[in-house]
């Protein structure tokens, strides 16, 4: 007796609707809302450099995309030259298995056709969740933007200019600027600070740390407006190298610094520069004893050998060190207690919730090695929700800094 041929079900593949259909869709939703529905934002960019995607690689992105929509009933929209839209219906664990299957569309037209750029995906960037019962306004902003974006590239009077990838001139223009200005106005031009807060579900945020860092928005109005920084590969990583030592040759000249703990952010690689050393020698012993220098986790990773060393000497000098830029699906890839680290700050992203949870025994043992866990990005309520479950008590990101406002004012 044979066995039954059991047939794969047809689905019927519908090409992608326009920004227009998604912005009319978003809007039906608001007025009856569906419990459950979500919006996964696919930015192809956040893969691949747009000045290396090729026809190719788009045709089967979108195709892939389009196939993964029918099967989950869901609409597709193109709403930007690179990005797509898919509005679904998908409660529970079957949003988790919807943007699988997004990231495997993604990954196996990088792998063919883009296969140099496979290993420098970051997931996080090119693949987003919002649920519109959460997260509908935050959705909305992104959607207004694109609609911006459509209207000014449909404005016959717009200068259209292509966006090129930095260059070694970019970063003789920036410490001329420096030069130019000075320290006290170019920190004044474009030095931010944000403030790390304990928080509570229920409670207004209490500061605990501020960061201070050079804008890179700021920086590109006046220098590098027509500069698409992701696009530039190893030598962006050279320009936040020069941008840490104008900060620490800067960092004397600032009169307003916290007496509350701060930190930099700096590059391995900077801390054997003579701009490192020149700041350790000259900032006093109370200064440095509020310090903390975060690394990237990607960058000690990659420099580790080098890191250690840094390490020696950060704590010699009675600084501290922090992890920065843990993205959730690597969270415990990395031994942050061997590491040394104060605290460790791991990206909140829409959609990362379940995520989250399921390294719970990771924040667990940060706590128990005494690191502090930091949500940051922090967009909404929910992410202090879901860090509150998690024993997680500090956060960082424009909610915070809304909610601090709300305080003040």
């Amino acid at each position: 007796m044979q066995d039954k041929v059991v047939p794969i079900p047809r689905v019927t593949v519908h090409p992608p609707q326009d920004l227009r259909a998604l912005v009319e869709d978003m809007a039906e939703w608001r007025h009856k809302p569906v419990a459950g529905t979500q919006l996964f934002i696919v930015d192809a960019n956040g893969a691949v450099p747009v000045g290396k995607q090729t026809p190719e690689m788009t045709s089967m992105l979108v195709t892939g995309l389009c196939y993964t929509a029918a099967r989950y009933s869901a609409k597709i929209y193109k709403v930007a030259p690179t990005e797509y839209a898919l509005l679904a219906h998908s409660p529970g664990a079957r949003s988790l298995e919807l943007l699988r299957d997004i990231k495997i569309a993604m990954l196996r037209a990088v792998e063919k056709h883009c296969p140099e750029n496979f290993g420098n995906i970051n997931q996080a960037r090119f693949a987003l969740i919002y649920d519109l019962e959460q997260n509908f306004r935050a959705a909305a902003e992104r959607i207004s933007r694109y609609t911006a974006d459509a209207q000014r590239a449909a404005d016959p009077e717009a200068k259209k200019q292509e966006l090129r990838p930095l260059s070694p001139d970019d970063l003789e223009n920036i410490l001329h600027a420096f030069k130019r200005f000075g320290a006290d106005k170019f920190l004044k031009a474009f030095m931010r600070d944000q403030m790390v807060a304990r928080a509570k579900p229920g409670y207004m945020p209490v500061p605990t740390m501020h960061e201070y860092f050079v804008s890179m928005d700021a920086l590109r109005k006046p220098l590098f407006i027509d500069v698409e920084m992701r696009a530039s590969g190893p030598l962006f990583n050279e320009f936040t190298r020069v941008l840490d030592q104008i900060v620490l040759r800067s960092f004397s000249h600032m009169s307003d610094v916290t007496p509350m703990p701060f930190s930099l952010n700096v590059n391995v690689v900077t801390t054997f520069t003579s701009a490192f050393a020149d700041f350790m020698d000259q900032t006093s012993k109370d200064v440095l004893s509020r310090m903390v220098f975060e690394f990237r986790q990607a960058d000690i990773v990659e420099h580790f050998d080098e890191f250690e060393v840094a390490r020696g000497m950060i704590k010699a000098m009675g600084a501290n060190i922090g992890v920065d830029k843990i993205f959730p699906q690597t969270l415990g890839l990395v031994d942050l207690d061997y590491i040394g680290a104060k605290y460790a700050k791991v990206h909140w992203r829409n959609g990362a919730e379940e995520l989250l949870r399921e390294r719970g025994k990771t924040f667990n043992y940060m706590k128990s090695c005494g690191i502090q866990p930091i949500l940051i990005r922090v967009d909404s309520a929910q992410a202090i929700a879901v860090g509150a479950e998690l024993g997680v008590e500090t956060f960082q990101g424009f909610a915070i800094d809304h909610m601090l406002r709300q305080k003040v004012a």
